[in-house]
């Protein structure tokens, strides 16, 4: 096996990884509530905190691998993410594991920011789709195994076994890493901006918490209306900071390439749609049908599965015939597949449930990898570790939105269906009913976003596979 292979082997390791574990804890949390005898609210700060941390620090991290080698920040990247993964399964308490979940997310950041970077730097043109759709496989393997493997472990061991696992997964993935992925030179008078680094990890912070905890505390309350003042103010201060300074953590200069500026808008808007599903989806099925948390993950498997089955061969298309059809015409298809999920049933049958995840799934992994195979090739060489990182955090901040913006919909229009369905107190059905129509407008609002991406993946502009974009070809 020729040795970038191997090299694609490591990256998607770390992929499989952080991926499982942002999936896996989800379906231990009332275990860990109970262990540690605390309310909802705490238990929640689990998985928040993990994911503000990794969303506030892709974009510093991507440059870091610029200045100090890929190899460099990958590798500890594992560690840190492996010894906190010890850590957080011997926690002594809630306070602990929230903690030690902050030390993880700081290793999956770096993770998450090299390894396409890594793949970008290692594969040529007319490979880079194929290789980017073969680590996509292992990001859907993860999605789609976690909240599965989570349950087992949680139920046959304890929910600590969720994150001792990564223990050995760990220590022989950083073993392997160490062995394959090659030796770099760090670059030439290279300067880290910690200024940059500090205003955009903090903006973002602020950013992701709101759109987190905005339906939860009012997004009129004046904590949420400060963390949004927090980051218009400080990511005013972050580009002012970036122009004036001579290596800049983010070269602005990028957003002037439109293939990287419109995928990364694309990603934002895919990332918000599949997130509305995945986000709704599980409150579809347990409050309206009343399947268990362990039956609702399966049911959604076959997003992540049948993405994982045509990630790698969207990729390996976009190499032959450009990614700007395909990835247009995945969006359309996840356009499709909202729509479609607007006309699923309160009672509708297992098939008519799988086909409509089925082509959302289709969607997606027909846009990912050339997307991001895209993004990635229309930048200069030096500046590939950038963008790593902030496609991974579009990718972040597209999560982020969906789940709020869906779950605005859903408050705004339940009142208004439960009023439509007879008013008074609601039964049962009346209460599911309601449900699955806010539920249903969410998807429509979906839809119509998806439709902005197919105009934003449209709009990059057509490139010959294998062919340098003009601009950057003009900039190396």
């Amino acid at each position: 096996m020729e040795r970038k292979w191997l090299i694609l082997t490591a990256v998607s390791l770390g992929s499989l990884m952080s991926t499982l574990d942002g999936s896996i804890v989800n379906i231990a949390l009332p275990a860990i509530q109970t262990d540690f005898t605390i309310d909802l609210t705490t238990v929640e700060w689990v998985v928040v905190a993990y994911l503000l941390v990794v969303g506030s620090l892709l974009l510093p991290f991507g440059r870091l691998g610029e200045v100090l080698t890929f190899k460099r920040v990958y590798m500890a990247g594992f560690a840190i993410f492996t010894l906190a993964s010890v850590c957080c399964g011997a926690a002594p308490n809630a306070a602990g594991l929230v903690a030690f979940r902050v030390v993880q997310g700081i290793g999956a950041a770096m993770l998450m920011a090299m390894g396409p970077a890594i793949v970008a730097h290692t594969f040529h043109d007319r490979e880079r789709g194929r290789a980017l759709g073969l680590n996509g496989l292992s990001v859907a393997i993860g999605l789609s195994l976690g909240p599965a493997l989570g349950g087992i472990l949680t139920q046959v061991a304890t929910w600590r076994a969720i994150f001792l696992i990564n223990a050995p997964i760990g220590l022989l993935a950083i073993l392997w890493a160490a062995r394959v992925l090659p030796a770099e030179t760090r670059g030439k008078d290279e300067s880290f901006d910690i200024k940059g680094a500090a205003l955009s990890g903090v903006a973002l912070f602020a950013l992701l918490l709101a759109l987190s905890d905005g339906q939860e505390w009012g997004w009129t309350s004046p904590a949420i209306v400060g963390l949004f003042v927090t980051f218009v103010v400080l990511g005013g201060a972050f580009l002012l900071t970036e122009r004036s300074s001579i290596q800049p953590m983010v070269d602005l200069a990028l957003f002037r390439i439109r293939p990287f500026s419109a995928g990364l808008a694309s990603a934002v808007v895919a990332f918000a749609g599949l997130f509305t599903a995945t986000f709704l989806l599980p409150f579809l099925l347990e409050q309206g049908r009343g399947f268990s948390p362990i039956e609702a993950g399966l049911l959604l498997t076959p997003v992540p599965i049948t993405m994982a089955l045509v990630a790698p061969l969207s990729g390996a298309a976009s190499d032959r015939f450009g990614p700007r059809i395909l990835a247009s015409a995945g969006m359309a298809i996840m356009v499709l597949g909202f729509l479609s999920l607007t006309q699923l049933s309160v009672d509708f049958t297992l098939p008519d449930l799988v086909w409509r995840l089925v082509l959302l799934g289709v969607g997606q992994g027909m846009f990912m990898s050339p997307n991001s195979s895209a993004v990635l090739g229309s930048v200069p060489r030096p500046r590939v570790g950038t963008a790593s990182g902030t496609l991974a955090q579009m990718r972040v901040n597209g999560q982020a939105v969906g789940i709020a913006l869906s779950g605005a919909i859903v408050a705004t229009r339940l009142p208004v269906h439960l009023a439509e369905l007879g008013g008074g107190i609601p039964t049962a059905a009346v209460r599911s009913a309601a449900l699955a129509g806010a539920i249903h407008d969410a998807f429509v609002v979906a839809a119509l976003v998806c439709c902005v991406g197919i105009v934003t993946s449209l709009v990059r502009g057509s490139s010959r596979p294998g062919h340098a974009n003009p601009v950057v070809a003009a900039r190396q």
